[in-house]
């Protein structure tokens, strides 16, 4: 499994970045390599995590050749303070059995 984490921190907002916001969030999710998703943020900070699951790599990759994604890539600064992406490799989850969460143990993995 591979996670995508997406940590920025938001200036603006206006059409253009919903209409390619909404149009990449429809092609992830609609996407067969997609597991899910979780989001995080630090009010403190002003700062928004989103976390993406994906079966493989291939999912990634989907992702970062999809036009959308590509065309909101090469705009970032008009909308984003900063940003970060960390791409990492789930190899084993685990807990008590007690927390709803969208991966649930590691035979999904």
């Amino acid at each position: 499994m591979i996670s995508a984490t997406f940590i920025f921190k938001q200036k603006s907002s206006d059409s253009e970045f919903e209409s390619l916001d909404n149009s990449i969030e429809k092609f992830v999710t609609n996407h067969p390599e997609y597991l899910g998703r979780d989001q995080w943020s630090n009010q403190e900070k002003g700062i928004l995590a989103v976390v993406y699951y994906f079966r493989s790599e291939k999912g990634l990759a989907a992702l970062k050749s999809f036009s959308d994604h590509k065309e909101a890539k090469s705009k970032y600064d008009k909308w984003y303070d900063g940003y970060k992406v960390i791409i990492s490799q789930v190899l084993e989850t685990y807990g008590d059995g007690n927390l709803d969460h969208l991966i649930l143990d590691r035979s999904e993995i």
